[in-house]
Formats: structure tokens, C-alpha cells, sequence
């Protein structure tokens, strides 16, 4: 019954009928899943009563406060508006995402060690007030999920708890724990492209202003060490988070002829990428006729190919000469 009213709210944005389809009942039922064994895991862990926080899971858990919060003030205004959907898709990205991708991944205890009380009692009451949040739209999960999390008085039920209150929060705190995440994911592309395991720790150059407050959590998630953007760095892996340069170098960790080559082949590709885009340029008939905002995009493809090229380039001859 909770994966038929998740799956057909999802979906059904105000004053429009909907076609039934199995396929939101099945993401109905995955959510239903995906809360049911958060619970599992986050019950699951053992407390070490002797345990200090770890400084990621307090980072996490400063977020997380903040962003529930900013939350809270979103669903509200989209229930206030009888926008049901918007409400709903809100809370479903912020369980799955932000709670279950992000905060967990952040807080969690490293395998067969215990979590620390202050994190463990701070997650408990996050996962309460998501129960609460989702209850209205799943509302047999989670009183079984609610009776479960701690003793409760006969007759007590989610039904009658008060709805999560939104408290002052802090966007920049939240900006800034964004741009971690951002890093993370950056990280973890870098290791997919090259084969490189998550368990071998990578160094990652800081060029920019990037919040120290939320190294922590880069530090634990992604597996590295961080440190200063210093001299050349050219035959580094680059990427942008915001308007702060990374770099992960990655010198004796990959095979440089097999990396000349992919970088080669992409530096080819490129080339007749941007002859196919300054041939349709050179053409008076098009410029003249097309929209302007199609030739600007095409303007903008042709500048977005130089840049790469030039990237490329200084990426090859840096890899030849060491």
C-alpha cells in the first residue's frame, strides 16, 4: 500500500490525470526498501560509550541538522501551495540522497568498530524526524519503523507525534558541505577512469578558496590526503569544483604510455570536433540565417574545444617529458 502511494504521488503533479504504470509502483517499492534498510543499518551499529566524535561525523552531522531544517521550510511551502508531488519528490531526494548517499556514508563506523554515542543519538533523531516527514504518504513503514526505534507507551503512535519544526540554519555551512561532496565525486571519477581502487589513498592539490571546515569528510570519503596546489602540476588529473581547482597527481599510479594514448585519441577527437564546429562558422549562409542564440552555442562549443585541446595538450607533453 506504501509503494502504490509513493509511486502514484511521485508522479502526479496538480490538476492532471496520470496513466498507471507498474513502473512507480516498483519505485514505490524500492524507496520502501531503500528506508527499511537504512533502518537496519543505522539500528544495526553497535554505541562505544568510550568513543570520541570523529571530525567528519561531526561535520556530517552540523550539515545534516542544517540542511533538515532548510528542508522542513521547502515541504512546508510546497504544502502550503497543495503542491503534494513537489512536497513528496522533495523528501524522497533528501532521504535517498542526502541522508542515505551522503550522511551515512559520512558518519558511518569503519568495519567491526563501534560509533560514538553523541553521532549515533544525533542520527537516531534525524532518521525519527524522516519518519515523521514521510509518515503522511507511508504511513504503515514507518509506524513499524517508529515502534521499533525505541520503547513506547501502549497506544503511543507517528500518527499523533508533531510534524518537524524547521530551526534557523546556515545556507553557507550547507554551501560549503555541497562543495565537499562535489570534491568527493570528483575523486571517485578520477579512480573509475584509471582503474585506481578506493582503498589506495590519493593525494589531492588544493588551488582556491575551499572551506577547511568540510576536509574532513573530503579526507574520509574520498580516501586522500589533502594538501596546497604547488608548481606544476600540468600532469595532474584537474577538476573544477566551483571556482576552486583540484588536482590529483598520479605519477607511478597508471601506465603513462596507455594514458598518452586515451589522451591522444581524445586530443584527436577534439581536433574534428572543432574543424566540424569552424566549418559550419565559416559558413556565411548560416551565420547569417540561424538564430543567434544558435550560433552562439555553437560559438560556445568552439571556445569549450580550445580549451580542451589546449588542457590536453599540456597533459600529453607534461606525461612525455617525465
Amino acid at each position: 500500500a506504501d509503494a502504490v502511494r509513493l509511486g502514484m504521488l511521485l508522479c502526479s503533479s496538480a490538476g492532471n490525470d496520470i496513466l498507471y504504470d507498474e513502473s512507480q509502483i516498483e519505485q514505490g517499492r524500492n524507496f520502501n526498501n531503500k528506508v527499511w534498510n537504512a533502518f537496519r543499518l543505522v539500528t544495526g551499529w553497535n554505541v562505544d560509550e568510550a568513543a570520541s566524535q570523529p571530525e567528519a561525523s561531526a561535520v556530517a552531522v552540523k550539515w545534516f541538522d542544517n540542511k533538515l531544517s532548510q528542508v522542513i521550510e521547502t515541504v512546508e511551502d510546497h504544502f502550503s501551495k497543495f503542491r503534494i508531488s513537489d512536497a513528496l519528490m522533495t523528501i524522497y531526494k533528501f532521504f535517498w540522497d542526502d541522508f542515505c548517499a551522503w550522511y551515512l556514508e559520512a558518519v558511518k563506523p569503519a568495519y567491526g568498530a563501534g560509533i560514538d554515542k553523541a553521532t549515533y543519538e544525533a542520527t537516531i533523531g534525524f532518521f525519527d524526524a524522516l519518519l515523521k516527514m514521510i509518515h503522511p504518504i507511508m504511513p504503515f513503514i514507518t509506524e513499524e519503523l517508529w515502534q521499533n526505534m525505541a520503547e513506547r507507551a501502549e497506544g503511543e503512535t507517528i500518527m499523533t507525534q508533531r510534524y518537524p519544526q524547521a530551526k534557523p540554519y546556515d545556507t553557507d555551512f550547507i554551501t560549503s558541505f555541497e562543495m565537499a561532496c562535489e570534491t568527493v565525486a570528483g575523486v571517485r571519477n578520477i579512480r573509475q577512469s584509471k582503474g585506481l581502487s578506493p582503498r589506495e589513498a590519493l593525494d589531492l592539490k588544493v588551488k582556491g578558496n575551499f572551506p577547511a571546515e568540510v576536509l574532513p569528510v573530503v579526507v574520509k570519503l574520498a580516501n586522500v590526503n589533502v594538501g596546497e596546489a604547488e608548481g606544476d602540476m600540468s600532469a595532474a588529473q584537474r577538476f573544477m569544483v566551483r571556482t576552486v581547482e583540484m588536482y590529483v597527481p598520479l605519477t607511478g599510479l597508471v601506465n603513462a604510455e596507455e594514458e598518452i594514448a586515451k589522451l591522444e585519441a581524445e586530443l584527436a577527437h577534439q581536433h574534428k570536433f572543432l574543424a566540424g564546429v569552424r566549418a559550419k562558422l565559416s559558413n556565411e549562409r548560416f551565420v547569417a540565417n540561424a538564430p543567434e542564440a544558435v550560433v552562439a552555442i555553437e560559438r560556445k562549443k568552439e571556445s569549450d574545444s580550445l580549451s580542451k585541446i589546449e588542457s590536453l595538450t599540456a597533459a600529453i607533453s607534461a606525461l612525455k617529458n617525465n
